[in-house]
């Protein structure tokens, strides 16, 4: 296999070469050599590339294909790269199927490299329709307020949220709109929520919350307080709180310092923390009234708002916050 990459290189305006080049990315010791060598070709690899690429079969080792696609991105043929994605592949074997998703999805994280507008209408479309891992991670590259709706809808997938939350971040005044748009649309009803758009409506709320949207967004919030999910309710308190300094806000908050989610306890313990100077007060004199009780669950509530104080009353090491 060697030998055929070092042939192939030196036959620079030889289709033969190339062609062995190509079959050089299917190589598990010297493919990446390979795709050294069809990147140094330019332009006149990507004909033999393409054919490789839209012709081929899918395979359960992936690796070559994805050398195919990286090796494309390299050289610049990202009209290839859409020509592949935009194709309609129905693969009824799942592991076949999975297989190729990785190719895809590698394809959409290299038009991720150049900011075209035809790449990004791409991407929104495959974020849109497919939820490709990709093609999120790929948008996030672009910094586009246009991405907001896709970054949003793609809250709901778990392979796609963490990087719809960071894209998020970084346009979040232009995707304000969207995600209070989807906290109010639980689907397909709010008596009969999915699963996934539960999941999609809490990361929207919790990114609203986080980034303290407050003000004029609140009348449309405001709902959130009567929510009966927990981690919805509490970003609604957490908002009600910083807009209106609400005891009720408050007063839910700290009832949730209960949850047995400790993800969500320290959400609430950050944000109380963060405006510590306007709860301490009232902390202190439910922590006085709390400790006097001879009730396991109102000793865990009393070491665990004298937690959410300040860091000088953590507990110390070996000391358990569950009593």
């Amino acid at each position: 296999m060697l030998k055929s990459v070092e042939c192939g290189a030196q036959l620079n305006n030889n289709e033969a070469g190339i062609t062995r080049l190509v079959e050089g990315l299917f190589s598990l010791l010297d493919g990446e050599m390979a795709v050294a060598a069809l990147i140094g070709e330019g332009n006149r690899a990507i004909p033999a590339l393409r054919r490789v690429l839209l012709e081929g079969k899918p395979s359960t080792v992936y690796l070559p294909r994805q050398r195919i696609v990286r090796t494309l991105g390299e050289i610049g043929a990202f009209s290839v790269l859409r020509e592949y994605l935009q194709e309609e592949r129905q693969i009824s074997d799942s592991v076949l199927r999975l297989a190729e998703e990785a190719v895809e999805n590698t394809a959409a994280r290299e038009l991720g490299h150049c900011h075209s507008d035809e790449n990004l209408d791409l991407l929104l479309r495959l974020v849109m329709s497919r939820r490709l891992p990709g093609a999120v991670e790929a948008l996030t590259e672009f910094r586009r307020p246009e991405a907001a709706p896709a970054f949003v809808a793609a809250l709901e997938s778990d392979f796609c949220r963490n990087a719809a939350i960071d894209g998020i971040r970084q346009i979040y005044n232009a995707a304000i709109p969207h995600l209070i748009e989807s906290v109010r649309s639980p689907e397909p009803s709010r008596k009969e929520e999915s699963p996934t758009s539960l999941r999609r409506r809490r990361s929207a709320a919790r990114l609203l919350a986080e980034q303290e949207t407050t003000g004029h967004n609140w009348s449309s919030l405001e709902f959130l307080l009567y929510e009966r999910d927990e981690w919805l309710q509490s970003c609604g308190a957490e908002l009600g709180f910083l807009a209106n300094r609400s005891e009720d806000a408050l007063r839910i908050l700290l009832t949730h310092l209960n949850s047995k989610d400790w993800v969500l306890v320290d959400e609430i313990a950050r944000c109380l923390r963060q405006h510590c100077h306007l709860v301490e007060g009232h902390i202190r004199r439910e922590t006085e009234v709390t400790s006097n009780s001879a009730s396991v669950q109102d000793e865990r509530r009393c070491r665990l708002l004298r937690w959410v104080v300040g860091p000088a009353t953590i507990p110390s090491e070996g000391e358990d916050i569950v009593a």
